[in-house]
């Protein structure tokens, strides 16, 4: 018995050990046909941001330091951590090994060790993604123009099938890999409020991960997640905010109470968000003179911009944003970090639904208000 109780302990201390030792590493990069003459290297912890700094000399750099577990880092020409383009990677206990062509930091070649190449494997299928949905947009607005109503439905299908697969794609990832810092990050950045998976369904993924690992960074951060999401379920109150509309003026989600009220998270550079507008303002139209209104929170940076699409879309309601793109605070309270999404409160605030994308919106509004 006591034998059994020494190794129980030894595997414990194992476990802590792994997941709380500090990392020493050590980053060494080339960068070839550069204009710049220092090179900064960016982390957070502890919700701060942390800077470090290299001089480029005939072509390289280097950093070292001490990371206190697995973490994630970025490098970029500007002080500022959140100045873009970067590179990002994940730093274990191999060391790191940047290449840079012409400061071309989104196709830097960079290997590191096992992390690295699970983070690696996350981003090329998420660029993928990307890349077909955007095409999709591009055949949406051409079947748009020529009022195919066949290639539209076609379109839309592809485009759920192609959500779908992502989704089952990262779950499946997550679950080959329970104890990875880079499991935490894709529940963290892919899984939070996104439409396409319901609380449950998150809760199943955040089981998938290793009990020893939820105390580190990105465990509490998948966590964290969860139970934001859990915060704006439906049946609860809509949690209060206020942002300014384009002329400067203070909106507060409670200016509307009495009014059943779609908070609309989007953007004009958001492609799906401008497929989704069509059904918006259609239900707009049909039920604004019943009690019905909508509150459009934009992730935009750029203002001219989110006002032309708010008139070409023929986007009446009224409108918010405070220009902080993916760092808008409703958007950050609300746990945003896909788009579009949607939020139906009624007339005192209590969440009905939430993501009613197309025709879902028209329908539960004529459950709501009849025809």
């Amino acid at each position: 018995m006591k034998i059994n109780m020494l190794l129980f302990v030894v595997i414990l201390f194992k476990y802590i050990s792994f997941y709380s030792q500090s990392i020493k590493y050590t980053i060494k990069g080339n960068i070839k046909g550069t204009k710049y003459s220092k090179i900064y290297l960016h982390h957070k912890w502890n919700n701060s941001f942390k800077t470090d700094s290299a001089i480029i000399k005939n072509n390289f750099f280097s950093f070292k330091g001490v990371t206190p577990e697995v973490n994630m880092y970025w490098i970029n020409f500007n002080k500022d951590p959140m100045f873009a383009p970067n590179a990002a990677f994940f730093i274990d206990q191999s060391d790191v090994n940047i290449q840079i062509h012409e400061d071309s930091l989104i196709n830097a070649k960079i290997k590191a060790g096992k992390e690295q190449e699970y983070f690696s494997q996350y981003r090329k299928m998420m660029q993928e993604f990307g890349s077909k949905q955007q095409n999709l947009y591009m055949q949406y607005n051409n079947a748009m123009q020529k009022g195919d109503a066949n290639e539209i439905n076609r379109i839309q299908n592809e485009f759920n099938a192609l959500t779908q697969a992502v989704k089952s794609t990262l779950k499946n990832m997550i679950k080959e890999h329970p104890a990875s810092p880079v499991s935490g990050y894709i529940i963290f950045q892919e899984f939070n409020n996104n439409p396409n998976i319901s609380v449950t369904e998150l809760e199943e993924i955040v089981g998938y991960l290793d009990k020893n690992f939820l105390n580190t960074k990105f465990g509490k951060l998948a966590q964290q997640r969860l139970m934001q999401i859990k915060g704006t379920t439906i049946g609860n109150k809509i949690m209060e905010f206020t942002q300014n509309t384009p002329d400067g003026k203070p909106i507060n989600i409670r200016d509307f109470e009495g009014k059943y009220v779609l908070i609309d998270f989007w953007a004009s550079w958001c492609g799906p968000c401008r497929m989704e507008n069509p059904y918006v303002v259609a239900a707009y139209n049909k039920y604004k003179d019943k009690g019905f209104t909508i509150l459009g929170v934009s992730l935009d940076q750029n203002k001219n911009a989110w006002l032309k699409a708010i008139e070409k879309d023929g986007l009446t309601w009224t409108h918010v944003s405070d220009l902080k793109g993916w760092s808008n605070e409703v958007a950050q309270a609300f746990g945003i970090s896909s788009i579009p999404q949607n939020i139906l409160i009624d007339k005192n605030g209590i969440i009905l639904a939430k993501n009613l994308r197309g025709s879902a919106l028209e329908a539960k509004l004529q459950e709501i208000f009849g025809e």
